[in-house]
């Protein structure tokens, strides 16, 4: 992973005098390209930033969301990189002797060093300022065996601890004086990755609103006031570890005792929750004492085809989505003064596939999310058409039709998987796993022939989406071959989870003493699984422009794996 990251900086810097000297005659020769940003004009929102999230562990994406001057080009002021720059420090300063020399620690450490001033160096040639994506609190392993007890709080890692303090403080310093250019960070404390870290350790030092406040006036104070540097301090956690991004009133005490600072932003998502559908809008936006930015992923947590197939966001995070109780989008943030402008995830956001060749779906998403926060007095809907005109060459009726396509696989998507009569819990399917959903609740409310049907409506959607999609063409015959054939990836999709939810559903009603199970009825589901899925390979087979296939076999945060239910299932009634 580190010899990929060090391969691309050092590939970059070597093409950064070429790009910019390719670019620049570009623009001189060529007319402004749809979506190119135009810096004439005053925007409504001052901060739109950018970033791709690799999954932890694993190659990089190949992107050109990645590259900071495609970013100046699109009309981004900021782009939040994976770049661990807290893992390229030594302490020698604070700590003379900790990191020995030689060891492969130190050697790990200078590597990771010299690759993110490289980054550094090429953002900062193309004018992109960075905020990385910064862990806290992570720090080399020989410091924690040296300093973690002193750095715990009954028996827990603590920024109440001096000691703590005194690490963090530490931190900043060199990381400021190693990378001089940077002009700033994103920390994130809810989440803490170590896959790609071998020789570092830590977690999260704050948990209660009062160790959020002691930990943002420490960082205030040294990022902002001493360094006049940018702190953008993201409120997302998971698990027990507060509720400062949903609960206003923890926010509220969080961050009300912490004077305002103009380099000061707090980074909220816009659902109260994870990116989910059928969840309220955020109830601590636009509400406190400080500046905020909105963080939107087109990849939702990595719950709706991770851009494997149409699933747009653009009407329903903007506008708000159908399902919800009181709609509310990022439109209802406008006037807020305290709302200073997007971040958007373009990649990332989950942990492994659908894997992709194509962007298509990506660069939807974008543009729409991109354009509106630049000039939000404009809809949703005309930029989405903006950009299919323009870009994708549709006019007249392939432009409703392609329009009519997104939004049926869109609402498709919701309907195959989570339902609108009984909820359920939402990471039984995420990234590229199929597992056993859960389907309790809906047997207990008696709605198994609703939810059933429900699944059949996702499918038909899907199989109108994929009409559709045969009738329209694109500019570009690579587009158009993707945008079939990943339509037609999603209809097989969605036909697979309408008979794992049969499946599930057949087994929940004999477990619960409701209905025996049918052994017919279960052959037949379990063979128009099966068949469905093999034509999901085949598509795969005959088309390399088709995403990676989802997988029934494992599961990672989240499951058990369907196939714990299918092979006893199988076995049962005598199938292979």
């Amino acid at each position: 992973m580190q010899k990929m990251q060090r391969n691309q900086s050092f590939r970059k810097v070597t093409l950064s005098y070429c790009h910019a000297v390719c670019a620049a005659a570009i623009m001189l020769l060529c007319s402004v390209p749809s979506g190119i940003a135009d810096s004439g004009k005053e925007r409504y929102f001052p901060l739109l930033f950018n970033m791709v999230h690799h999954n932890p562990g694993e190659p990089q994406f190949v992107t050109h969301y990645d590259e900071p001057g495609y970013l100046k080009q699109l009309g981004y002021t900021g782009q939040i990189p994976k770049l661990s720059v807290q893992c390229g420090l030594t302490y020698d300063k604070a700590y003379p002797g900790l990191i020995a020399e030689p060891s492969e620690e130190r050697m790990w450490i200078e590597r990771n060093a010299h690759s993110v001033r490289l980054d550094i160096e090429y953002a900062r040639r193309l004018e992109m300022p960075l905020y990385p994506f910064t862990d806290v609190l992570i720090v080399p392993k020989s410091l924690w065996e040296r300093y973690g007890e002193e750095m715990k709080v009954d028996g827990k890692l603590s920024i109440r601890s001096e000691r703590t303090k005194e690490v963090m403080r530490a931190q900043i310093e060199e990381l400021f004086r190693r990378y001089p250019d940077l002009p700033g960070f994103t920390l994130r404390y809810g989440e803490t990755y170590l896959v790609d870290l071998p020789f570092h350790c830590g977690t999260t030092p704050v948990n209660t609103p009062e160790e959020h406040t002691i930990l943002i006036n420490l960082l205030r104070d040294e990022v902002c006031v001493k360094r006049n540097k940018t702190l953008i301090y993201r409120t997302w956690n998971v698990g027990n570890k507060g509720t400062l991004h949903t609960l206003l009133d923890f926010y509220t005490k969080a961050t009300d005792p912490v004077e305002p600072h103009p380099k000061l932003i707090f980074s909220i998502k816009h659902v109260n929750s994870d990116f989910i559908r059928a969840r309220p809008f955020n109830t601590t936006l636009g509400k406190g004492k400080h500046q905020q930015i909105v963080e939107v992923s087109v990849n939702q947590a990595g719950l709706y085809g991770r851009c494997s197939h149409p699933y747009y966001i653009g009407k329903g995070v903007i506008e708000g989505w159908s399902e919800m109780k009181e709609p509310m989008g990022l439109r209802d943030l406008l006037g807020n003064e305290k709302i200073k402008g997007v971040w958007i995830w373009c990649w990332g956001d989950g942990g492994v596939g659908p894997y992709i060749s194509n962007e298509l779906w990506n660069d939807i998403n974008e543009y729409v999310l991109r354009k509106w926060t630049m000039d939000p007095q404009k809809s949703e809907e005309f930029y989405f058409n903006e950009y299919a005109t323009e870009t994708l060459g549709l006019k007249e009726q392939e432009l409703k039709d392609f329009r009519t396509l997104v939004m049926l696989a869109t609402d498709g998507t919701f309907l195959g998987q989570q339902s609108v009569i009984v909820p359920v819990f939402i990471w039984w399917r995420r990234d590229h796993y199929l597992t056993a959903v859960d389907v309790s609740n809906q047997i207990k409310e008696g709605k198994v022939d609703a939810c059933i049907a429900e699944k059949e409506k996702a499918v038909e959607m899907w199989k109108e989406a994929e009409r559709l999609a045969a009738g329209i063409t694109l500019k570009d015959p690579r587009d158009t071959e993707f945008m079939r054939v990943s339509t037609t990836y999603g209809r097989i999709k969605y036909q697979v989870i309408e008979q794992l939810w049969r499946i599930q559903l057949m087994l929940a009603e004999e477990k619960m003493g409701r209905k025996p199970l049918d052994l017919n009825a279960a052959k037949a589901t379990v063979a128009a699984y099966d068949k469905a899925f093999e034509e999901w390979r085949q598509l795969k087979r005959d088309n390399a422009c088709c995403p990676t296939l989802y997988v029934d076999h494992e599961a990672k945060y989240c499951g058990p794996p369907f196939q714990n239910v299918l092979k006893p299932l199988k076995k049962r009634l005598g199938m292979k």
